[in-house]
Formats: structure tokens, sequence, C-alpha cells
């Protein structure tokens, strides 16, 4: 069970841009900078990140082999930083997830082609900030 604290939620707002790394299933590595993406705490034991695929080729093809996915969270108006690993559960382009979030992103960013929304499950959570605790498991 994994559950984001507030101050994290507020830091992954924060930041404009999450570098997602993946790795396909011989173990190239990929990483890439996303511009979307919406924390989902409505689970009651687990929280979730939902990320547009806009314009994903080795990203969602690596997902598709392995879908273990880590996130960095950091920028100068963090309060910490963070690294979120989680596994990709869902990929879809129906349902009211995809539905509210692509409405939202038609409203901010109008013309973008929102293929499908990749769900992930937050499992563990590391410090990534330097100093004695660095590497560290938060959650």
């Amino acid at each position: 069970m994994v559950k984001l604290t507030p101050e994290m939620k507020e830091d992954i707002q924060k930041v404009r841009v999450l570098p997602l790394a993946t790795a396909s299933n011989d173990k190239t590595p990929n990483v890439i900078p996303i511009g979307i993406a919406e924390i989902d705490d409505s689970d009651d034991k687990d929280d979730y990140i939902h990320i547009m695929n806009n314009f994903f080729l080795k990203t969602i093809a690596n997902i598709k082999e392995n879908p273990k996915v880590a996130l960095y969270i950091w920028s100068p108006e963090t309060a910490g930083c963070i690294q979120i690993k989680g596994e990709a559960v869902e990929i879809t382009a129906k349902g009211d997830v995809y539905d509210g979030m692509t409405g939202r992103v038609k409203e901010a960013k109008p013309g973008l082609p929102m293929k499908e929304i990749i769900r992930i499950k937050i499992t563990d959570i590391f410090n990534c900030k330097s100093g004695k605790d660095a590497g560290q498991k938060i959650l």
C-alpha cells in the first residue's frame, strides 16, 4: 500500500515536466519528459498517476513489454526530491478516467492527439535528495 503524502502531491503539481523512465525486455532504458500527469488518490489503499500518451513511441512499446516505470520529482520549487517507482497497470482510450482527463487536456492544450492514458500504480517512493538519506525508501 502506497499513499502519497500531501507534501508529495504538492511537489508533483509544482513540477512542470516529469522525467519518466522505462526499459524494454532487453533492458534498453528510455527516458522521456511527461508534461501531462494527474494523481489519482481515489483508491483507499494505493495512489496512482495517470499520464497522457500523446507522442510515445519507444515508451509505449517498453511499457507493453515491461510495465515497470520510474518518475523523478524535483524542481527548484519543490520541498524535496523523490523517485516514484510503479507499474503500468492499464493502458486505455475509454472510460470515465480517460474522458475526464482528455476533457481537461483539451481545455489546456487543444490539438494534442490524446491517444490513451497509462495508469501507473505507485509501488515505492525513494528519497533522492543528496545527503545521508539519499536513496532510502520513504514509502
